[in-house]
């Protein structure tokens, strides 16, 4: 081993103490900056060079003479799920860090490419003065570490392609590299479209506010939650149980989909959320004796989940329609029970028939 190799190598064992508290700063500060800014990410991930890679690239490049020139000794990439977050984050980079060195692989030629994996943007940074100034950063004045942005659609082909084993695009058959490249182009026109859908249904969320504009539109997940959120007969329910049983509200959506409703409400006939309110309408007073019937058993528990109420309406359906639950989550017996229960009540003049 070399003079050099041997002093870098020391100074990586020296070193190990701040790499791991620097891989815990970055990760601290750019968890913040992505929830600050709602960045969707697949994933994020920060690690330091083992001492084996180390010492393999200060072997192969043979140029090195201290730990300072390697500038990806700490290294870390995310993962979003669109395109254009790349350059948002970059934007927060720059705001945040001192950018060594911008390398856009995105603006390379498309002619005859089938680096789409590497389509990405690959940043040297270090932490500004401005941070270096606080005691607890000044240990990095003088340390640049590799961060790499790129889409989940771009980091899949580059693993694909590391798979396939060749080292370079030229080792590759004329036949292959012609396929592989159109398979590129292919990911970036999704890329670009995820892009657009997302921007879409972010578009089609905002616009539904008011109940008006709820009624018209389909049954999906995102409906739903706005039509409990604006519905006034949705609400009514709600504050007469939390007046009767002075429980509090969490608002967990998750519920919609492992409860299978929408699946449900197909089932019954209702696809649209005014053909909901219209049986809701008409079935108000079996879905609020329901309702608290359910509530009375939650009586250790403060906290009801408010999309309880779209399950409540499922299963009056189910038992005006006489149906089983075509998601096998109630029972027959439950159904049967619940028919039995209605009957009683229509008896004692508690339900109109």
């Amino acid at each position: 081993m070399h003079n050099s190799a041997k002093r870098i190598i020391k100074q990586y064992h020296d070193n190990q103490d701040i790499y791991r508290s620097l891989k815990h700063d970055i990760d601290d500060i750019f968890t913040r900056i992505i929830e600050t800014n709602h960045f969707r990410i697949s994933n994020m991930a920060i690690r330091i060079k083992t001492e084996d890679a180390l010492m393999k690239k200060i072997t192969y490049k043979n140029k090195y003479q201290d730990i300072q020139e390697i500038t990806d000794v700490v290294a870390c990439r995310i993962i979003t799920l669109f395109e254009n977050d790349v350059d948002r984050i970059y934007e927060c980079v720059k705001d945040n860090f001192e950018v060594i060195e911008y390398n856009d692989k995105r603006k390379k030629n498309y002619d005859d490419r089938i680096d789409f994996g590497y389509n990405s943007l690959h940043l040297l940074i270090k932490f500004n003065d401005e941070r270096c100034q606080l005691i607890e950063y000044s240990a990095y004045k003088d340390i640049i570490f590799e961060l790499q942005i790129r889409t989940t659609l771009q980091h899949s082909w580059a693993e694909i392609e590391h798979g396939l084993g060749y080292k370079s695009q030229y080792e590759i058959p004329k036949d292959i590299r012609r396929r592989l490249t159109r398979l590129s182009a292919s990911l970036e026109l999704l890329d670009e479209e995820f892009v657009q859908i997302a921007k879409e249904v972010d578009e089609y969320n905002k616009g539904i506010v008011h109940i008006e504009k709820v009624l018209k539109t389909d049954i999906n997940v995102n409906s739903l939650i706005q039509y409990v959120n604006t519905s006034p007969r949705i609400n009514g329910i709600l504050e007469r149980l939390h007046s009767e049983f002075q429980f509090k509200f969490e608002r967990d959506s998750e519920l919609i989909s492992q409860s299978r409703l929408i699946q449900r409400f197909h089932y019954m006939g209702y696809t649209y959320i005014n053909e909901l309110d219209d049986f809701v309408e008409n079935h108000m007073k079996e879905i609020e004796w329901l309702s608290r019937e359910r509530v009375e058993n939650f009586k250790d528990n403060q906290l009801i989940n408010i999309y309880n109420v779209l399950v409540w309406i499922s299963l009056v359906m189910l038992a005006n329609e006489g149906s089983a639950d075509p998601e096998d989550i109630f029972t027959r017996e439950s159904i049967e029970h619940l028919q039995n229960l209605k009957k009683e009540l229509v008896k004692e003049g508690g339900l109109s028939n």
